[in-house]
């Protein structure tokens, strides 16, 4: 069954999709780097139920949650268990 949405839904499930990149990566005290608030933080929640009203699941793209992970392993030459 296919299921066709409005320029409105779909506008809306790309901001939603925008903000969501923008709060999934959290640091290692379990805040989120986007707006600092306690993980899931209010944002993701919101853009969490965006997706579920609409019946659509977020767009994967691979590797964004590995902000500044590349800059980490080019000047550290050590191996990742030596770390």
């Amino acid at each position: 069954m296919t299921a066709y949405l409005s320029r409105i839904a779909l506008d809306s499930l790309d901001r939603a999709q925008a903000e969501l990149e923008r709060h999934l990566v959290s640091g290692l005290d379990g805040r989120c780097l986007g707006c600092r608030g306690l993980e899931p933080c209010g944002t993701r929640t919101r853009t969490e139920a965006v997706f579920a009203q609409y019946h659509q699941l977020p767009r994967r793209r691979p590797g964004i949650t590995k902000v500044g992970l590349r800059r980490i392993e080019a000047t550290d030459r050590r191996p990742w268990f030596e770390r």
